[in-house]
């Protein structure tokens, strides 16, 4: 067919016509798109989008054309034309009807007809035409930096690191204060630089830009500038008045494409005569919110940004002290000091004093920070977690902990505290894995990581506990022959034991001996004699206790206390109970550990002083205070536990853990005064009272 034929059969067949509709209908549509994607808040890359699928779409609709209009035109003409020979052949036969003996379209149907081919033909062209622009359009706004990224006089930072400082607006109808808001954007270009916040924009930069650009290519001035071109992750706004004769600023920061604002900040005031005053105040308040939005965004603990000077203080601590050191205390103090609306500090302090069992001041610290809180919800679920901590409610510390877990599964303090929380607390080991499994710890350096050995101590001990020391020793041995890693090395050889494995006992502890202080081989040597007696295993448990007070005895005089005060404990489980109730007394009246109580009425009752046991039973008995969390109960329970009686041991240890009482590694089923009862249902309750 000829072209000629072909454009005039398309006219006849009102091709042009459809495709025009399809054309106008999609310029029409992006048209109205250009116009509304804005208001609409949607990214002007949706523009792109819809600009893809209708140029792809084109050469489809074209096929559809054909499928559903142009075919079914020729179909229907032989249709016809077929029906028409039918009538005329039937009638000449003398009514025998031929259906069925021959097709009922006599006049066949051409689909590969010359204008089929030539149709197709041009289908296939514009099919490659619209392939070939679609491709130009996803290199230039997907794969390659357009034309006009590359005029960017700026450096591109990592995503998100721009922040635009836009002019402060004079609103004091006073020209003189002009320089007031030239001051305020320089004070704060200088804090986010100087800081390492991010990469400031600033204004002459966003006027350089609207000078160089063509007009047509910026509709909206300088926010088109900063949209298209600069792209900032935050845009911060301001402007200042005088009010009653102090001088107002105001601020707000804004997301990129300026119609979505982050924060507004309260304004600041001063003297007119000083306002670097409440421009360093501003500043402050910026820099808090810069900084935490990036520690923490979307989630922060704060109801309005910190003091950037206190947020210093507080970095620094959480950097280069752990949080037993009294010189992170001292840091808090500094952060609360200067910022005294600063929330994580008060916490923060609250957690050093728990974790040094200064539980009055713990509580005290807790109430006053209660009363502070707003309505911040992740302030109230760690308000809620400190109330259930002082009250040794460890079903809901786990729950509420879990809350701020979840917020930040990847923090290694969160990590850490959420294993030993599932562990020690609720007794959940089958939780560990996971939480364990958040972080990898392959690339890790784990000399300087503070919380790794407390994350491995944790994971051995629940592989532990449930019942694969096998897996504890895999994950151990690498650290056998390291200098330090004591936790480490008490789980790898609570495995060793329970795997009867007596050599590799052994060789750790002279490994210990030779790679870490001498106070730690005397502790996981008793720890060690421990052990074998739950393995029921008194000939190897007495070695080890033997060694201990040999070598105490010889070198008593050289010795720490620390060391000294393991001698009563390796006498009291080889059952020499006369030389232990000696030593014990010594030690209580040193230190009035109300643990120590029941020991002394233990070595009291089988030196048949029953008289004596009572009356440690009853000073222990009022050694009770508000925040022992199971203490006083738990040692009941060992004193009863160690007469046989059943009852009112396993009655003692089940208040011990509803007060609160931990589940450690030398606890419970690690305490060998329990061990006629491991097996028991009321034992097994207490295992699982917090589940």
């Amino acid at each position: 067919m000829k072209f000629n034929d072909f454009i005039k059969k398309c006219q006849e067949k009102e091709v042009f016509k459809n495709l025009s509709i399809y054309l106008v209908s999609s310029w029409l549509l992006l048209q109205v798109f250009s116009v509304t994607w804005d208001p609409l808040g949607l990214p002007k890359i949706t523009l792109t989008y819809l600009l893809l699928v209708l140029l792809l779409g084109f050469p489809f609709y074209m096929y559809l054309l054909w499928r559903f209009r142009l075919k079914s035109i020729k179909e229907l003409g032989a249709k016809g034309n077929g029906e028409k020979v039918k009538s005329k052949v039937a009638s000449s036969k003398s009514g025998i009807d031929l259906e069925g003996k021959r097709p009922m379209n006599l006049v066949p149907v051409h689909l590969k007809s010359s204008f089929h081919k030539m149709y197709f033909t041009f289908l296939l062209v514009i099919s490659f035409i619209a392939v070939f622009s679609a491709t130009l359009i996803i290199r230039a706004n997907f794969m390659n930096r357009s034309e006009s990224q590359a005029l960017s006089m700026l450096t591109e930072p990592e995503k998100g690191n721009k922040i635009a400082v836009m002019k402060f607006e004079n609103n004091t109808l006073d020209d003189k204060l002009d320089v007031i808001g030239k001051m305020a954007v320089d004070w704060i270009m200088h804090g986010i630089t100087q800081n390492k916040v991010g990469q400031v924009i600033s204004p002459k930069i966003i006027e350089e830009y609207s000078g160089l650009l063509k007009a047509s290519m910026i509709p909206d001035g300088d926010q088109g500038v900063l949209r298209e071109f600069l792209k900032p992750s935050k845009i911060i706004i301001g402007s200042y008045y005088l009010s009653e004769g102090q001088l107002l600023l105001q601020c707000s920061i804004l997301d990129e494409n300026m119609n979505n604002t982050l924060i507004s900040f309260e304004p600041v005031g001063c003297d007119p005569s000083a306002p670097l005053d409440c421009i360093e105040a501003l500043k402050q308040r910026i820099l808090g919110y810069l900084v935490m939005e990036e520690k923490d965004p979307g989630n922060s603990f704060e109801e309005t940004p910190p003091n950037f000077v206190a947020y210093q203080y507080l970095l620094e601590a959480h950097t280069k002290y752990s949080n037993t050191d009294p010189k992170y205390l001292d840091l808090l103090n500094e952060a609360i000091k200067a910022d005294s609306t600063f929330f994580q500090p008060k916490v923060d302090r609250i957690e050093y004093y728990y974790n040094e069992q200064q539980f009055e001041k713990t509580d005290s610290l807790f109430r006053l920070l209660s009363k502070e809180a707003n309505n911040n919800k992740r302030q109230m679920n760690l308000l809620n977690c400190y109330e259930a901590l002082l009250k040794g409610d460890n079903r809901n510390i786990y729950k509420y902990f879990k809350n701020e877990y979840e917020i930040e599964p990847f923090d290694l303090a969160n990590n850490s505290t959420a294993m030993v929380l599932a562990l020690q607390f609720v007794n959940r080991p089958e939780d560990v894995d996971a939480i364990y499994s958040a972080l990898s710890m392959e690339q890790m350096d784990l000399e300087k990581c503070r919380f790794c050995e407390f994350r491995n101590y944790m994971k051995a001990l629940a592989t532990i506990d449930l019942g694969h020391p096998e897996d504890a020793v895999q994950l151990l041995e690498p650290f056998r022959k390291k200098v330090g890693y004591v936790y480490l090395k008490e789980a790898l050889l609570l495995s060793y034991v329970i795997l009867h494995q007596e050599d590799n006992v052994k060789t750790l502890l002279d490994d210990i001996k030779l790679t870490n202080e001498s106070k730690e081989w005397y502790a996981l040597s008793v720890y060690a004699g421990k052990e074998f007696l739950l393995q029921e295993n008194k000939k190897s448990a007495n070695v080890y206790f033997d060694q201990v007070i040999n070598s105490i005895q010889e070198n008593y005089n050289g010795l720490n206390q620390t060391v000294k005060d393991l001698l009563p404990f390796a006498y009291y489980y080889k059952e020499d109970y006369a030389k232990a109730e000696k030593l014990f007394e010594d030690q209580f009246r040193r230190t009035s550990d109300p643990t120590l109580l029941s020991y002394l009425a233990i070595t009291a009752h089988h030196n048949e002083k029953d008289t004596v046991a009572a009356q440690y039973l009853s000073q222990l008995d009022q050694m009770r205070t508000k925040f022992d969390f199971g203490k006083v109960d738990y040692a009941l329970a060992q004193y009863y536990a160690a007469l046989g009686d059943e009852k009112k041991a396993l009655d003692h240890l089940l208040k011990a853990v509803a007060d609160g009482k931990r589940y450690l590694s030398s606890t419970y089923q690690h305490d060998i005064h329990f061990k006629p009862y491991l097996q028991t249902a009321a034992f097994n309750r207490v295992m699982n009272f917090w589940k």
